[in-house]
């Protein structure tokens, strides 16, 4: 609930005592809890689904520019405006406001990764890529850099397509 968000709220700002994370999806976790979206997941992926539901009819009222420093996107600094902001915007708004951030940072990051390595192409998988704001949202913005932008077609981009991806190894393994 509202104490706990003050709590995190608190460590953010001192920047200890914050656990580091590479999941996309805690960090949807988070905001979705920050703007009371959805504070206690009862099923894989409900507070990121939540958020993403909330943000789809929204703007990006915040236009944050990615904070990127050795290959990592800040996301700390947009969790603490999402929360400065809460009574300023609407839920709707500052919830798509997060989504363009990360969509921003990440097409940031593979933009310059390809770049850096000759590479035309740009793939996104990782249960993340089920959400669409995201993902429309780093397409735009790869293709516009004259990339190509690719997802999940035929296999999911989660769980299960790392499961089947772990058959298919483990079946050429035993040929």
């Amino acid at each position: 609930g509202e104490t706990e968000i003050q709590i995190l709220m608190r460590q953010l700002e001192k920047t200890s005592n914050a656990v580091n994370t590479t999941s996309c999806g805690r960090i949807l976790d988070a905001v979705a809890a920050v703007l009371g979206v959805c504070y206690e997941r009862t099923y894989e992926g409900e507070p990121a689904m939540k958020l993403e539901a909330t943000a789809i009819k929204g703007k990006d009222v915040l236009g944050l520019k990615p904070e990127i420093k050795g290959n990592v996107l800040n996301t700390t600094q947009m969790v603490l405006k999402i929360f400065e902001n809460k009574e300023r915007y609407s839920k709707t708004d500052l919830a798509y406001s997060a989504h363009a951030y990360l969509a921003r940072g990440l097409a940031t990051l593979a933009i310059e990764k390809a770049l850096e390595n000759g590479v035309k192409n740009v793939g996104f998988s990782g249960g993340v890529a089920c959400n669409q704001i995201l993902t429309s949202n780093m397409q735009k913005i790869v293709e516009k850099a004259g990339l190509k932008f690719f997802v999940h077609k035929a296999v999911p981009p989660g769980d299960g397509g790392l499961s089947f991806g772990q058959a298919v190894v483990g079946g050429f393994l035993t040929i």
